[in-house]
């Protein structure tokens, strides 16, 4: 294992990726930011589709977030060190996250009020579960591995990741719960809930993001 690791160094590319911690993070957002872009599409289409107002809005919704994103990406230096322009970005983060509140409220009041959401054939499902989940975990793994860097871009984006997995746990438990026969009271229940509890914890991201100390301490691996 030594002896591959000693050879994969031997090339600059890698070893310029191996090494620079920030770089694998950068690169990380960009991969992150096309595929949630892929994500905000796909709701778009299906919500033609299907002529729902629900994922129509909840695609658009994404999109807002992936073009928060980028503007932090365009922000990010991986070499450099923070500095105001990325924690004032860090900040109106933050805002928008707040204001971007009030989609998620009408995201739920359109899931409640029409019973919509897209139904999965067989067992898809829960392989859309698993996949859901599994950016849950990584997007408050990363989160945490990444908050003390001084890089408030890159910092933002973790808090991005977390929020589209969030609102991507929503869409989930609206699409099992129709999917799998829940009754209207208990279908309007447990989505305003989730969607309260959502709204929340975007709340609470938001609300961190705007009081973020000036200055922090830099870190790297």
């Amino acid at each position: 294992m030594k002896g591959l690791k000693a050879r994969l160094h031997q090339n600059p590319v890698i070893h310029l990726y191996l090494s620079d911690a920030k770089l694998r993070a950068f690169l990380s957002l960009l991969g992150s930011f096309a595929l949630n872009l892929l994500y905000a599409l796909w709701e778009i289409l299906c919500g033609l589709y299907y002529q729902s107002y629900w994922f129509i809005t909840l695609g658009f919704y994404y999109i807002l977030l992936t073009l928060i994103r980028l503007t932090l990406l365009r922000q990010a230096r991986y070499r450099g060190q923070a500095d105001r322009s990325g924690r004032r970005r860090y900040r109106i983060c933050g805002i928008l996250l707040l204001m971007m509140n009030g989609i998620l409220f009408g995201i739920v009041m359109l899931a409640v009020t029409g019973n919509q959401a897209i139904h999965y054939a067989g067992y898809l499902i829960y392989a859309v579960a698993a996949y859901t989940f599994y950016r849950v975990v990584i997007a408050i793994v990363t989160l945490v591995r990444y908050r003390n860097w001084n890089a408030p871009a890159l910092t933002a984006s973790k808090v991005i990741s977390l929020v589209t997995a969030l609102v991507s746990l929503l869409s989930l438990e609206i699409a099992m719960i129709l999917q799998f026969g829940g009754d209207g009271e208990f279908f309007r229940t447990m989505t305003v809930l989730t969607g309260a509890g959502v709204g929340v914890g975007i709340s609470v991201a938001a609300i961190c993001m705007l009081h973020t100390p000036k200055n922090k301490t830099s870190h790297s691996e």
